[in-house]
């Protein structure tokens, strides 16, 4: 008989939008933990039938949940960031919909990929934690952040990989605290949630290595194409922060070839790649500028320099 110790509860949020990356994601998890005992909880909004049955298809425990629009109805959808939406909120709801015999779990964005085992989650001690985190960004943002929104301490974190003691998560009523600061700070919180749970659990949390949570975009060019190749580059989790998102066409590099890998293990794997034009930014057009130019593309880069310049004195 296994005991509920050995596994590893795996929680995943999404709407019908990206359920591809969902299925994305966890078939990384699933594929590099043949040898654990990993249950997948997928906490679904607005996802058809047929999508949810793609992914019930896929190798692996995945139970599903299905969230209610009036579960939702409280958040705010509204966002400067375009690559956020609604569905973001569910992980708030997650540890009072989890059956009770799931005691700590781990939470991933579906913009993540899985590179490793998660057995080595069995050796981090939260029982005195709401949650084991990683750190956002450099020490000088993370301050920058942390005085931005009125925290006490130089410490702020990342919310797309959280390792949660779902009791004390509970006991702390995080969620209901989590939905009054975004309803008194409307407008004010630039990250939402995340700005709103690093208030919450403010001391309350442990920190743990980057390799649980890499953002990609701390990484430079260099750095992005070779994180791959060498041992003490490569994360557990990789996480794709920012707009530009290894699922759209203009994203290439070796992200984009290992997010195509893994999701060749699901039912859309023949889906074309979307385009990201509609969603540039002036910065993206910068971006996009410069590796081209990297790579000799000389036309490439002045057009997208152009359509730069144009973005940025339209501002």
């Amino acid at each position: 008989m296994i005991s509920k110790e050995s596994i590893i509860n795996v929680v995943f949020c999404s709407d019908g939008n990206y359920i591809e990356y969902l299925a994305t994601s966890l078939a990384s998890v699933y594929h590099n933990n043949l040898a654990n005992n990993i249950h997948f909880h997928v906490f679904s909004y607005d996802v058809s039938e047929s999508q949810l049955d793609k992914l019930r298809a896929q190798p692996g425990n995945i139970s599903v949940y299905k969230i209610e629009n009036a579960d939702l109805a409280s958040y705010d959808s509204q966002s400067s960031l375009a690559h956020i939406n609604k569905s973001t909120y569910i992980r708030l709801l997650v540890p009072r919909l989890l059956p009770e015999s799931v005691a700590r779990f781990v939470y991933l964005d579906v913009d993540t990929l899985c590179f490793s085992s998660l057995s080595a989650l069995n050796a981090i001690n939260i029982d005195h934690h709401i949650c084991a985190v990683v750190t956002d960004n450099s020490k000088d943002i993370n301050r920058k952040n942390s005085q931005r929104i009125g925290m006490t301490t130089d410490a702020y974190f990342n919310a797309g990989f959280l390792y949660i003691n779902r009791r004390a998560w509970l006991d702390h009523e995080v969620e209901r605290k989590t939905q009054d600061i975004l309803r008194d700070r409307k407008g004010q919180l630039k990250y939402l949630d995340q700005d709103a749970l690093n208030i919450v659990l403010e001391k309350n949390v442990v920190y743990i290595d980057k390799k649980w949570n890499l953002l990609y975009t701390l990484l430079n060019d260099e750095q992005q194409q070779n994180f791959i190749y060498r041992a003490e580059t490569m994360p557990i989790i990789m996480h794709f922060t920012g707009g530009r998102k290894p699922w759209y066409q203009e994203h290439q590099g070796v992200g984009q070839h290992l997010y195509l890998f893994y999701r060749n293990f699901t039912a859309w794997r023949d889906t074309p790649l979307r385009s990201y034009r509609e969603r540039m930014r002036a910065t993206d057009y910068r971006v996009y500028a410069r590796k081209a130019l990297q790579k000799g593309h000389l036309v490439e880069a002045l057009k997208n320099y152009a359509a730069y310049l144009n973005k940025k004195l339209k501002k």
